[in-house]
């Protein structure tokens, strides 16, 4: 008589994210990338507030009204609500692990009742930071996170300058509910010495993974088309963290020099920001601006074609950094800041040389000319060997190994 084994059923992975790709940014890029590689190995389902997720096969997707507000007060509400209907009791009833990639923490508690395992995956410092973000560098800013909260909050107006005075306590309510979780990832080692001296009891749970490669950077042949003038990108849109001020200081002291050169602005600008720039391009005599704006990823790769570097000023411990990832594998050679990762995933490469003091201008001005004596041949040979060093780097601790093994383990 014929005996045939057993089908294996596979663990369920319920995913609760008020966000997802293409909605976002690096943090979303890589939850749809994690999914992608958990899909084979585990039957996983994606709770959203986006009403359009990119879609990994095999992957089933529910969207979820209570999700699409994204201000952290109403949204842990919702969440709560959330918890309260059949329909997510059912869905996490018939799941053996919770995974939260953003800030619906209230499920943790209510999952650690249910008898599920539960497993965080942080993008950014949200337990310890109202804001999500931690300054650079954290050493000199470890005891007053709280009023660079604020300050950055009232820089914004007047609004957001209340809500961040009335609301400082969430930060103690997200470390308490992160901290009932069973595994907490980190996407760098720098993220995660700042969240273990900040939340020690989670220094036993955390795992250090980097975000993944995306597929399609592993495999473009990405060719320059230089038209002789040097041309710089820069992708942090006027978000202060991000260093759009520094720049702004830079490009000034470059134009008094006479250094020639084009430089193009991507992602979001508000009205004050756009005429701030508009006034500079007509000021400025040899600095070029172009102001792209918010624009598809396909005309970002465009763009990527046109320049030789990436100005990345960024202000905070950058917890990966998917945008200078992104360039390297673009050929295009990251002129950035020292704060967190980027320190940590470009250490030992020819990037380091154009590595700059957070918020120092003039240092920024100084690498850039520094860079502009470079030959172009040489550019070439300096973006291959950063490439190489980075992917080795990166595939030193696979996601596509150690995340699965933390969903079994």
């Amino acid at each position: 008589m014929l005996s045939f084994p057993k089908s294996v059923s596979r663990s369920k992975i319920l995913v609760v994210t008020e966000r997802y790709w293409p909605e976002g940014s690096g943090g979303e890029l890589a939850t749809h990338l994690v999914m992608d590689m958990l899909r084979s190995k585990f039957e996983v389902t994606v709770i959203t507030g986006t009403a359009n997720p990119t879609r990994a096969p095999g992957v089933e997707y529910v969207y979820e009204p209570l999700l699409t507000k994204r201000e952290k007060p109403i949204l842990w509400l919702n969440t709560l609500r959330l918890i309260e209907t059949d329909r997510f009791r059912r869905q996490l009833s018939e799941s053996d692990i919770v995974y939260i990639p953003r800030f619906a923490f209230p499920i943790i508690p209510y999952a650690k009742k249910a008898g599920k395992k539960v497993v965080v995956h942080l993008h950014d410092y949200i337990p310890i930071s109202y804001t999500a973000v931690i300054l650079a560098p954290y050493e000199e800013h470890r005891h007053r996170i709280a009023l660079d909260d604020i300050g950055m909050e009232c820089a914004k107006g007047f609004r957001y300058c209340v809500g961040a005075r009335a609301l400082w306590w969430l930060t103690k309510l997200a470390k308490k509910m992160v901290s009932q979780a069973d595994k907490v990832i980190c996407v760098s080692k720098r993220q995660a010495e700042i969240i273990a001296d900040q939340i020690p009891e989670l220094e036993s749970k955390i795992e250090v993974i980097y975000n993944p490669i995306p597929l399609h950077l592993l495999n473009l042949e990405h060719r320059k088309e230089l038209d002789g003038m040097p041309t710089f990108l820069y992708v942090g849109g006027d978000s202060y963290v991000k260093g759009f001020y520094v720049l702004l200081q830079t490009l000034n002291m470059l134009d008094r020099i006479g250094i020639k050169a084009n430089i193009i602005f991507a992602n979001k600008y508000s009205s004050i920001s756009l005429e701030i720039l508009n006034k500079m391009k007509e000021k400025l005599k040899n600095v070029n601006l172009q102001i792209a704006g918010r624009i598809k990823y396909s005309e970002l790769l465009r763009l990527h074609q046109k320049a030789q570097a990436l100005i990345f000023p960024s202000m905070w411990e950058e917890t990966f950094g998917y945008s200078v990832i992104e360039a390297l594998f673009l050929n295009t050679i990251p002129i950035c800041s020292k704060a967190g990762a980027l320190c940590e995933i470009l250490a030992e490469t020819p990037a380091t040389t154009y590595m700059f003091t957070p918020g120092d201008a003039k240092q920024l001005a100084n690498k850039i000319v520094d860079f502009l004596a470079v030959s172009e041949s040489s550019i070439k040979k300096i973006a291959s060997m950063i490439r190489i060093r980075v992917t080795e780097r990166l595939s030193s601790k696979s996601p596509e190994i150690l995340i699965p093994q933390i969903m079994r383990g």
